[in-house]
């Protein structure tokens, strides 16, 4: 069992990550800390625990080039990735070990995150809200692991070294959305067995991140992730046959329903990953292979999936004729309905969300998609954002900006 500590500059938080490794109640062969390249005294604070955890230092090259120059000295057959600002609970690694006990085939296991923050003043742990991983649901992990990289960080994974062996080296290049580059490509070789239970507390903080390079402002990480995650897909979309996308891998899809799903499932991949274009295709493709045939609970769970990007739906916000184009790319199936308004599920909750936080404007946003997705028009939805601005305690009237945002009809029809 070994584990590999990457580091860049985090002399003031290491050995608290450290010191929850050594607290495991299983034990760790190995504990190798790299040091990418540190300007700061990390290599002093590491050297409290020499007795217990090796130090090698490189040049700057990112978090995987760390991770890379780890996997070549470490020696166990089980390789757990720490992040240098996160905690592991003392039993993390028990719970992560287990399916690699009861199943020797096993290739990853995952457990749960919990977030928290160190208060300033007391330095005292507060938990954050942390949102669940999704449940199960009969898909293949590589195909739930390219709609969201909802494990968040190798730390919540305990992997097998002949699986990082067949994709070493790990990619570089992604010095952004890192994790996710690898996960993705452990994914489409090896299910993944989840184990209960929280097995990475993940420190929330505004440090700078990155490697030397592009450091970047924590308040920066999401824009910067969404358009990693995105040209991470725009790359790997084309690469992935229909069978993956039905969790057949290797298999010819032969029947128009399966291949239907297939790309209804690449759609709402794409569309989770800003990728609309690609989506709006898929959609079309799909609707053409099987016309008829109605949808089965499995393809309305997958399209009821089309608008969770956890990065947001502003761009829909901004341009909310794509989902015009969504509309239309449904023509000609024979459940159209049931297919705009699977797709149109979650909306609703999103509202409740804005509504709940006190975004007017946002939850106002939101219901315009919503009404625009039924394709209700115009004077239906000016009745409705009217009512919307009543029971909200908003403004009595609407305006023109409202009715059209902007101030013309951007996509009206």
């Amino acid at each position: 069992m070994s584990v590999i500590l990457p580091t860049f500059n985090r002399a003031h938080l290491i050995s608290a990550s450290i010191e929850s490794l050594l607290e495991q109640t299983y034990p760790i062969s190995e504990i190798l800390v790299v040091d990418d390249g540190s300007v700061d005294d990390t290599e002093g604070v590491v050297s409290a625990f020499a007795d217990r955890v090796r130090y090698v230092r490189q040049d700057n090259g990112g978090k995987n080039a760390a991770i890379n120059t780890g996997l070549r000295e470490v020696e166990g057959d089980l390789v757990w990735i720490m992040d240098d600002d996160d905690l592991a609970p003392a039993d993390a690694l028990e719970r992560l070990v287990a399916p690699f006990i009861a199943d020797p085939s096993t290739a990853i296991s995952y457990g749960a995150l919990q977030k928290f923050r160190d208060d300033p003043v007391t330095g005292e742990m507060h938990y954050e809200m942390t949102h669940p991983y999704p449940p199960e649901d009969g898909r293949s992990f590589f195909v739930r692991i390219m709609e969201d990289c909802y494990i968040t960080g190798q730390p919540c994974m305990l992997v097998r070294r002949s699986s990082y062996e067949v994709i070493f080296p790990l990619p570089e290049k992604n010095v952004i959305s890192e994790d996710y580059a690898v996960l993705l490509l452990l994914a489409r070789r090896w299910p993944a067995s989840r184990v209960d239970g929280v097995t990475l507390l993940q420190r929330q903080h505004d440090g700078p991140r990155g490697p030397a390079e592009i450091r970047y402002a924590a308040e920066s990480r999401n824009a910067r992730w969404c358009q990693a995650d995105t040209e991470l897909l725009r790359k790997l979309l084309p690469q992935v046959s229909l069978g993956e996308l039905v969790g057949r891998s290797g298999e010819t899809l032969h029947h128009p329903r399966e291949r239907r799903q297939a790309l209804f499932q690449k759609a709402v991949i794409a569309a989770r990953k800003k990728l609309w274009p690609v989506a709006l295709t898929a959609v079309r493709d799909g609707v053409k292979e099987a016309p008829d045939a109605p949808l089965s609970d499995m393809d309305r769970l997958i399209l009821g999936r089309m608008l969770g990007c956890r990065y947001g739906l502003d761009e829909l916000l901004e341009e909310p004729g794509i989902l015009d184009e969504l509309r239309d790319a449904f023509s000609g199936l024979a459940e159209r309905r049931k297919a705009i308004s699977s797709i149109a599920s979650l909306l609703p909750y999103l509202i409740k969300v804005a509504v709940s936080e006190k975004n007017f404007s946002r939850a106002k946003g939101f219901l315009r998609l919503y009404l625009r997705l039924a394709g209700i028009g115009q004077g239906s939805q000016l009745l409705a954002v009217t009512a919307w601005r009543k029971l909200s305690g908003r403004e009595q009237t609407v305006s023109r900006e409202d009715q059209f945002p902007g101030g013309k009809a951007r996509g009206a029809h």
